[in-house]
């Protein structure tokens, strides 16, 4: 007698509650999903009251398998998103014109498209003090003429 085992495909969704936490839930490809009003028949722009949404997750018609109130996105973890991430980085340092040492501060802005699903370390915009110098060169002042 032969037993044969079926693999059971399977999505990952990326769901974003209310209060800006994120979670993930892994279930059946073949499942239904739904996103509206939590109590069936109310509808959200109501004035009076604020009717959450909900997130149901249905093996079948009749079978429901999970339900995520106050839930305002959610998205199959297969489309790949991209956000848009500006950093400024400041440096404090000195610069010298006609003899005369200031105090000033130099400033970096980075933009570039980031994952928001990967946890990535950042780059310094601006470079560290002994990535351009000699460290016995960090105290003398840069000079414009």
């Amino acid at each position: 007698m032969t037993i044969k085992t079926e693999e059971i495909q399977e999505k990952i969704y990326i769901v974003e509650k209310e209060n800006g936490k994120k979670f993930k839930i892994t279930v059946p490809a073949d499942w239904k999903v739904t996103f509206g009003p939590a109590a069936k028949g109310m509808h959200t722009k109501s004035s009076s009251y604020k009717v959450p949404l909900a997130l149901r997750f249905y093996e079948n018609a009749d079978k429901q398998r999970a339900i995520f109130t106050d839930v305002v996105s959610f998205r199959d973890s297969s489309i790949l998103v991209e956000e848009e991430k500006v950093r400024i980085q400041e440096k404090d340092g000195y610069m010298e014109c006609d003899g005369i040492k200031k105090k000033t501060t130099f400033q970096a802005t980075v933009k570039e498209w980031i994952n928001p699903d990967i946890q990535s370390e950042s780059t310094p915009a601006l470079p560290q003090d002994g990535e351009i110098y000699d460290f016995e060169e960090i105290e003398k002042p840069i000079t414009i003429r």
